[in-house]
């Protein structure tokens, strides 16, 4: 898209200084193109007002400010209230060039993977610009849909929120044609305070939206997202869903299977909580008129980033390294992907703390670490909020519990105890960093 300085002031009511045209739009002086539209982000630890002449020299054309910053050098400035809303709003209006679907994807779990196997199923008719990385805040969000290809007619974007009213905002920069909501669980419970405020957060995407699509967990879910949507489709594997698998199961090596709509769909992904993402996603190509047997052969392509149930061998020894992110309920799920991936092999549970839980840490941990001794592990390895919540059990496990102030301790004391035959569970909060953990376990892993 080509902004010109009379619309960028039109979008952010503004007056334009300077009659210029932007390639793109920018927030890093670090990467700005030449010739781009510059916008100063305020943050915590930075302001992007003190780089605006590094910007100009840098190549930028001209430059969203705050009100009263005046002129800058040669930029075309654009004066506002606030620089993150006036980010917002130039997403919005990218978005609504964009004449196919756009979905919206939030949940407590499993958002990345069904974001990426939408984007492979809505691959399959029209041009995707999808959310890369971790790319799905307030800032995130909008770069995602300020950077999608001139010829994209269709998004698939990610949303995420750790306090209240974000997602309201991101829905109200993507204004969704589809909105989904994967599931709904004790997770940011220190930004949300219960899991009633992480459920209202996450029904926001869906307000006014044409079609939901929702997971069936916790089935308040599907009752208050109709409330809010004009369409709701429940999915999963749950008897009450309105999409469900004619069947399923797990292959040999822990691989999702299931057919939908008589399609066989085989996912490169495992785990048994993969089907309920996938079910997520063939609801919406089923919704959305698609061919599921192109869209099965697309998914059969998916990858996702590293650290979300990648499984790493070194000769017998099996490691599902899951640590991207942890909550009770995703360490449940790697649990029972363990449970079926192990075979003979002796369980080796490894954890990291689970984050922001704010005051129900404990409880939750310790709740968390009960299901894990019903796993029946042969050695339990904990650094963080998972030492205590493990201490409980020490008479049971004796010398089978291993605790360390880091993970790389944690995995120098691991390493010796194992004889290179065990099934090794890795999983935690992403700030805990427990793939230090993989050097120590894996001899080819950098």
């Amino acid at each position: 898209m080509i902004w010109t300085s009379e619309r960028v002031a039109r979008v952010l009511g503004t007056a334009a200084r300077l009659a210029r045209r932007f390639a793109t739009v920018s927030t890093d002086t670090r990467t700005l193109e030449d010739g781009a539209l510059f916008v100063a982000l305020v943050g915590e630890r930075f302001d992007g007002h003190d780089y605006l002449a590094d910007a100009e020299a840098r190549g930028a054309a001209g430059a969203v400010v705050r009100r009263g910053t005046g002129a800058v050098g040669g930029l075309a400035t654009f004066e506002v209230e606030d620089t993150l809303a006036a980010l917002g709003a130039l997403a919005r209006e990218r978005r609504r060039a964009v004449e196919g679907p756009v979905v919206a994807v939030t949940g407590t779990n499993g958002k990345t993977a069904v974001k990426e196997m939408l984007a492979r199923a809505l691959g399959t008719q029209w041009r995707v610009h999808a959310t890369h990385g971790n790319l799905n805040n307030l800032v995130g969000v909008p770069l995602t849909v300020l950077s999608a290809p001139g010829d994209t007619d269709a998004l698939v974007l990610e949303a995420g929120a750790s306090v209240p009213g974000e997602i309201r905002c991101l829905r109200d920069i993507i204004e969704p044609t589809v909105g989904v909501v994967t599931n709904v669980s004790g997770a940011h419970l220190e930004g949300f305070g219960s899991l009633e405020g992480v459920l209202q957060e996450k029904l926001a995407l869906l307000e006014s939206v044409p079609l939901a699509v929702v997971g069936s967990e916790p089935p308040e879910l599907a009752r208050r997202a109709r409330e809010a949507a004009g369409r709701v489709v429940v999915a999963g594997r749950a008897d009450a869903a309105d999409a469900r698998p004619e069947a399923w199961g797990l292959d040999e090596t822990g691989r999702a299977e299931l057919t939908f709509g008589g399609v066989p769909v085989r996912l490169p992904l495992v785990g048994a909580h993969q089907v309920e993402n996938a079910m997520l996603a063939l609801a919406v190509a089923a919704e959305l008129g698609l061919e599921l047997s192109t869209v099965a052969r697309a998914l059969d392509q998916l990858t996702l980033p590293p650290g979300r149930c990648e499984v790493l061998r070194d000769g017998d020894l099996v490691v599902l390294h899951d640590a991207y992110n942890a909550n009770p309920a995703s360490i449940a799920a790697s649990l029972e992907t363990a449970r079926v991936m192990r075979g003979e092999r002796p369980l080796v549970v490894v954890l990291g703390t689970m984050l922001e839980l704010g005051d129900q840490s404990e409880v939750l941990h310790e709740s968390t670490a009960d299901g894990v001794m019903a796993a029946g592990p042969a050695l339990v390895g904990a650094v963080g909020a998972f030492v205590p919540a493990f201490e409980r059990h020490r008479a049971t496990l004796g010398d089978r519990l291993l605790t360390a102030s880091d993970p790389a301790t944690l995995g120098g004391l691991l390493a010796p105890r194992l004889d290179g035959r065990e099934f090794v569970l890795l999983k935690a909060s992403r700030g805990v960093r427990m793939e230090r953990v993989i050097p120590f376990l894996i001899s080819n892993s950098e």
